[in-house]
């Protein structure tokens, strides 16, 4: 239903004279948005944070496929590397194996991370992915993680790379 609100949405805009800004966390309506504008009709702009500076920039893709799931994976696997993780990267984590879940036919975004191992691990790491993307644990409030669910977040992460093979130079710091 709400694809059909924003195709009509799309085709208001564009029959109309009116400058709009649009913004949006959610991959799917942006992508529906910009289909349905046609890319030659908009700026398309992605806000992201210059990790050396601190500071928000916007920067104009144009033509650029967005592949919102790339972007997800490289910053979980820079904070991976760092060892700086916050709860809310495992809000980030599940997002990103729902969606592989959904394009690879699972019911289940845990089967994602099953690796030959125990179904009491692939149980446990379920259970963590779910305690810890859920509830107290807000991304309004970041709390840093204590060591064991860092080393559980690095296992699960680490298990999804291997499953679902991804250009290495994807994580290669520039």
């Amino acid at each position: 239903m709400w694809l059909l609100l924003l195709c009509h949405l799309a085709r208001l805009l564009k029959d109309s004279e009116t400058k709009v800004v649009i913004s949006t966390h959610h991959a799917l309506f942006f992508n529906v948005m910009c289909n349905e504008l046609g890319k030659k009709d908009v700026e398309i702009r992605y806000l992201g944070k210059n990790d050396e500076t601190g500071k928000y920039i916007t920067r104009n893709i144009g033509d650029t496929p967005f592949f919102h799931h790339v972007v997800l994976l490289q910053q979980l696997k820079a904070a991976s590397d760092s060892g700086k993780l916050y709860t809310y990267h495992f809000n980030v984590m599940r997002n990103l194996l729902e969606k592989t879940a959904a394009f690879h036919g699972y019911d289940k975004f845990y089967d994602c991370i099953k690796l030959g191992d125990s179904e009491v691990e692939v149980g446990i790491h379920n259970r963590m992915v779910n305690l810890l993307s859920h509830g107290g644990y807000s991304i309004f409030e970041p709390l840093e993680m204590v060591e064991d669910n860092k080393q559980i977040f690095k296992e699960i992460l680490d298990r999804f790379l291997k499953l679902y093979k991804f250009n290495e130079e994807l994580f290669v710091k520039e």
